[in-house]
Parts: C-alpha cells; sequence; structure tokens
C-alpha cells in the first residue's frame, strides 16, 4: 500500500508520491492556486450556471473553454466521449481555434474522427440528434481508439499554447511558478 501524508494546507490524505509532485498539496488544494485550472473552472460555472451561459463568455474566453473542453474530453474519453458529449456541439469553434493555434496535428486527428463520426454531414450542434447519429458500432469505436492512440502519442503543445493565449488575452494575471 502506497505511503499517504496529509495536504499541508488542507490535512485531507495524500500520497506522498503525488505530493511530492505538487508541494505537498492535494490536487484540490494544488488546483486551487493554478490561475489556468481557477479560469477554466469559472468559465465551466458561468457556462452552466448564468442565464445565456456559452453567449455571456468574450470570444476569448469561448475560445479558450472550448479548446480546453475538447482536450480534457480526449484525455478522459476520446473521440467518442467528445462528439457524444455536449462538447461536441462547439467543433466548428474548436476546428477554426486549431488552425488558429497552428495545432496541425490536433486538427489533422478531429478532422479524420469526424469524417469517420459523420462523413456526409456537418456536425450537428444538437446533442440528442448527434447522439442518434452515432451508434457505437464496434468498427466505430476500434478506429476512434486508434485516432485516440495517435492523440495521446503526441506531445501536447495545446496545453502550452491555451495557456500563453490565456496570458496574451488578459484571461490569466500571472503564470504558474513550477518552483
Amino acid at each position: 500500500m502506497e505511503e499517504k501524508g496529509p495536504c499541508v494546507e488542507c490535512g485531507k490524505p495524500v500520497s506522498a508520491s503525488l505530493a511530492s509532485k505538487r508541494k505537498g498539496l492535494c490536487l484540490r488544494c494544488s488546483s486551487k492556486s493554478n490561475p489556468f485550472f481557477v479560469l477554466y473552472n469559472s468559465l465551466i460555472d458561468r457556462v452552466c450556471h448564468l442565464p445565456g451561459g456559452f453567449d455571456t463568455l468574450s470570444d476569448a474566453e469561448k475560445l479558450y473553454y472550448a479548446l480546453t473542453l475538447f482536450r480534457n474530453e480526449i484525455n478522459n474519453g476520446g473521440f467518442h466521449q467528445f462528439f457524444f458529449n455536449s462538447s461536441g456541439s462547439y467543433y466548428d469553434l474548436i476546428e477554426n481555434g486549431l488552425v488558429n493555434f497552428d495545432g496541425r496535428q490536433t486538427l489533422e486527428l478531429l478532422r479524420q474522427a469526424k469524417q469517420i463520426v459523420f462523413p456526409e454531414i456537418a456536425i450537428p450542434p444538437d446533442t440528442k440528434t448527434r447522439r442518434h447519429l452515432m451508434p457505437p458500432t464496434p468498427d466505430l469505436m476500434n478506429t476512434l481508439d486508434e485516432l485516440d492512440q495517435q492523440f495521446y502519442r503526441s506531445p501536447d503543445l495545446l496545453s502550452a499554447k491555451l495557456e500563453a493565449f490565456a496570458r496574451e488575452q488578459g484571461l490569466v494575471s500571472s503564470p504558474i511558478d513550477d518552483n
């Protein structure tokens, strides 16, 4: 069994190996000091809980939100999860964002996934419609899994570009101190 120790901020038990990577903090306390995590969570809160949701965000916030959501969905459950969940509604914004972020490799994977799932049509913005049109057949899942694996093997340049974008746009005020 892995050794645990208390988080230096809240006292919650945390594995010693993970705490050492986070200056003795649990994930929750560590995240509170990460301006990009704070930004993304504030955008989620606004999108999910304010009247008008996504439409209340500035253009820069919309782009940051959509691209971060895309990255998180792919990392969590792959391209199938991205298209299956509400995140697929932002396909056009994400595709354009990847063009502007010079995310060619990721853009190519996104476009390949789109051609596999919706080869003849534009991505339906409505989640229920998308789900109805994309039954999880084994062939579909296997082919998307191959793209997921390519995504996981590629260097994560999107995160660094999102952080730089957030700083340039004034969405966060300071970089993270990794020391």
